[in-house]
């Protein structure tokens, strides 16, 4: 019961002491984290939700363009798991990510009118399959701030592409054997480049069966490099040109010929 029951305790706890601001600014059980890009800057995750085994609470579902989330403690434990899912727009879904941490939780008497309160420290990561983490402060602090940063590689092979005029858009085809669903009308869209070649060709396949298949297809330069040992070798993107004969939208504009991290609109398309 107290597994299921910790967040409902904590809300109660909370909005108990809102007409007694003393009792409130002694509450550090929400920890702050910070999302980053290695070599860049601030990141921004889409977050579907964030969820903890334990409770059937999703935390911050469709948090559009997050920087930085506040989670709360589990004060009925000294570990606790959390299950980030996000996205990054366009078709490229990113999968759920995980994090679990360690801390101390200790019970204080403060005063008759503000009775107990736990008093949360030694906050430390003890698994992830987020790239990197760092600890600023193990010790959350009441306003909240940051206590820990999570990095993640830089996404080198995403095409940002904008549309002058919305289109619908039932599918879309690149390699040699895939095909993405996408069944939405769209102004804008991230497409994966082929980081193994110097070029890449989309199809795109509409709603309206009556509008011919457009094709698209942009080639570029390969530069190999290492930022961080956590990232290993990477290809990096420059010089995006619009292969005129082997594509058919009618007025391309390039805006940016490298690929951006967080993404930049590389070109203007109209079909």
């Amino acid at each position: 019961m107290k597994r299921l029951s910790w967040f409902v305790f904590f809300s109660i706890f909370t909005f108990s002491c809102l007409d007694q601001p003393d009792c409130y600014q002694l509450n550090n059980n929400v920890m702050v984290i910070a999302f980053k890009i290695i070599g860049g800057g601030t990141d921004v995750y889409n977050l579907a939700g964030v969820s903890t085994p334990g409770t059937d609470t999703v935390f911050l579902a469709g948090a559009t363009g997050s920087s930085s989330v506040k989670l709360p403690l589990n004060p009925y434990a000294t570990e606790i798991g959390y299950t980030f899912d996000g996205y990054y727009g366009g078709i490229n879904t990113g999968e759920p990510k995980h994090l679990d941490l360690s801390y101390k939780s200790l019970v204080q008497f403060v005063s008759e009118d503000c009775g107990e309160r736990y008093v949360f420290s030694d906050i430390a990561p003890t698994s992830t399959d987020f790239d990197s983490i760092r600890i600023l402060n193990s010790v959350p602090t009441q306003p909240p701030s940051s206590n820990l940063e999570i990095y993640r590689c830089p996404r080198t092979n995403i095409l940002y592409v904008d549309f002058v005029a919305d289109v619908a858009i039932d599918s879309i085809k690149f390699g040699p054997n895939e095909r993405v669903p996408v069944g939405a009308t769209l102004s804008e869209i991230w497409l994966p480049l082929n980081l193994l070649a110097d070029s890449s060709t989309y199809i795109f396949n509409y709603t309206d069966a009556s509008f011919p298949d457009d094709t698209l297809k942009v080639t570029y330069l390969r530069t190999t490099k290492t930022l961080s040992p956590k990232c290993g070798v990477q290809n990096f993107i420059s010089k995006l040109r619009y292969d005129t004969l082997n594509s058919s939208f009618t007025t391309p504009t390039l805006k940016e010929d490298s690929i951006y991290d967080l993404p930049k609109i590389n070109f203007e398309l109209t079909r």
